[in-house]
């Protein structure tokens, strides 16, 4: 069964009420999910949801990244993972403290949960059980409509969507013409989005920040990397959401992201490879572009490689698999 055909509300509306003119059966209109997130208690840190409809566009890579960036600055998060089948952002956290375990390094960690019942209310239950002293509560949305992601975005003070350099990626922001590349209307994320701000607005809730970042940008593909930011140029005023740094196409990412680890760990890791001085930068731009309020100011990065000393007790095999990964293959 479907998460939406799941999603219960609080005196919520029932039936041909409860969806919107043509939609799926069990697809709840926007008026009743605002209502019902209205309803509750807003959480007490600022909530920024990772969502987009489209699978695989990198959503959950980037949630983790922010968690950890925000940590470092000092901040207390709660990271709620709603895809209860993959669990990318949730299994992510947990290597995470398999990894700080096995090494005895000390690295910042985030509380994590999943939200195994899809429901609204126990969202809210969640929230305020685990992360009720979280300055910041970071939502990792599936990649798929449903109720709880349509609650998810309703409450969220920020929503970044993630999307890859494909005309496949933008159709969900927006319909271009093939010949002329000119906007042609709204995509169908694009259109739920501004509902919900809208349903949300009217209802005295008031707005939320979108922004919207390109991920996996490979310098390559320059031609199409055009295209893509023009496109994207013409849609951000349309829809009132802001252009934020995404992520460069890094192998170095999905290598460290087995482990639960970010660059910005590896000074705490002595004997890997020395990171890069933008690939630091291009996370901690990450977590500054969301412009979270009071945010702790960052700290000076130091781009040097770890020069501290895993404790003697770390598991070898551990430690030599992460080591394995990260040397460069020798030619």
């Amino acid at each position: 069964m479907a998460d939406s055909d799941q999603f219960t509300f609080g005196g919520g509306a029932r039936g041909d009420e409860a969806r919107a003119p043509f939609a799926l059966p069990g697809e709840v209109h926007p008026s009743v999910i605002v209502r019902d997130a209205l309803s509750r208690v807003r959480p007490n840190g600022h909530v920024v949801v990772f969502a987009n409809e489209k699978g695989g566009v990198g959503k959950s890579t980037l949630a983790f990244h922010c968690a950890v960036a925000l940590s470092y600055a000092g901040h207390k998060v709660l990271a709620v993972d709603l895809d209860r089948r993959q669990r990318s952002l949730d299994s992510a956290l947990e290597h995470r403290e398999g990894t700080v375990r096995s090494l005895g390094v000390d690295v910042p960690l985030t509380r994590h949960v999943v939200l195994h019942k899809q429901t609204g209310s126990l969202l809210s239950q969640e929230i305020a059980r685990a992360g009720s002293d979280s300055s910041v509560v970071i939502i990792d949305v599936a990649g798929h409509d449903s109720a709880i992601a349509r609650y998810a975005i309703s409450i969220a003070d920020t929503l970044v969507t993630p999307v890859n350099s494909s005309s496949v990626d933008l159709e969900l922001l927006g319909d271009f013409d093939p010949v002329t590349g000119r906007l042609r209307g709204a995509g169908q994320f694009a259109k739920l989005v501004c509902e919900l701000r809208e349903e949300r607005e009217q209802r005295g809730g008031g707005t939320f920040d979108w922004v919207v970042m390109k991920n996996r940008v490979r310098t390559s593909e320059r031609r199409q990397q055009m295209r893509v930011n023009e496109a994207l140029r013409q849609l951000a005023p349309q829809f009132d959401f802001r252009l934020a740094r995404g992520f460069r196409e890094r192998v170095a990412y999905r290598e460290l992201f087995a482990f639960g680890l970010t660059h910005l760990d590896l000074r705490h890791i002595p004997g890997l490879v020395k990171m890069q001085a933008p690939t630091g930068d291009e996370i901690m731009g990450l977590a500054a572009d969301l412009s979270i309020p009071q945010q702790p100011v960052f700290e000076k990065w130091d781009h040097g490689c770890g020069k501290g000393r895993i404790s003697e007790k770390s598991s070898r095999a551990f430690s030599e698999s992460l080591h394995a990964r990260m040397q460069p293959v020798s030619t």
